[in-house]
């Protein structure tokens, strides 16, 4: 069910409760960047990225990353242009 006015990426984002660092936090995943790294392009530390992945994972009922990363594709989480390019 689409909440009306909305794109299927913000109506599912909305479903899941996510906040705005949860986006950054599954497009950074999806890329395939450490948590490291990830912390690292928000300006966070590494642990502090691992708790939020953790929140995040817990809000879409996931039991791993991989498992988030399918969950964002299925569920249409984020848009291509939200996912980083490969760092050089």
């Amino acid at each position: 069910m689409l909440h009306e006015g909305l794109s299927s990426v913000e109506a599912s984002r909305k479903r899941f409760g996510l906040i705005p660092l949860d986006k950054h936090v599954i497009a950074l995943t999806v890329a395939g960047y450490s948590s490291e790294e990830s912390a690292k392009r928000i300006g966070i530390s590494e642990p502090a990225f691992r708790l939020h992945l953790t929140s995040v994972c817990e809000k879409l009922h996931v039991s791993n990353q991989f498992e988030l990363v399918l969950s964002a594709i299925y569920y249409q989480l984020i848009d291509s242009h939200e996912v980083p390019p490969p760092s050089d």
